[in-house]
């Protein structure tokens, strides 16, 4: 029982961290670092939902090229992509 109110207590803690904002640049650093590991960066992964997760047409074909093109016009911001300098220097300032 004890632990489990320990637990609660460290829930409360890391809530009241997180909702203050004493977190943000913990969560911004962890975000680079995934998104470098992924090879993407924060332009070419933000390119890349936003063309890919809302679906324009329901039509299977049409939602195909969407996802090709999302894939390809993310690819050039990501990690050795044509654009990767750019991506680079644009991801710096969000």
């Amino acid at each position: 029982m004890f632990y489990f109110i320990l637990y609660l207590a460290l829930q409360v803690v890391l809530f009241g961290a997180w909702v203050s904002g004493a977190l943000d640049p913990y969560q911004k650093k962890l975000q680079e670092l995934l998104l470098e590991a992924m090879g993407e960066t924060k332009v070419s992964y933000g390119l890349k939902k936003s063309l890919i997760g809302k679906k324009l047409i329901e039509d299977e074909n049409f939602t195909k090229i969407q996802d090709q093109l999302g894939n390809q016009l993310g690819g050039v911001f990501a990690k050795g992509g044509l654009g990767d300098g750019l991506g680079t220097m644009l991801s710096k300032g969000l």
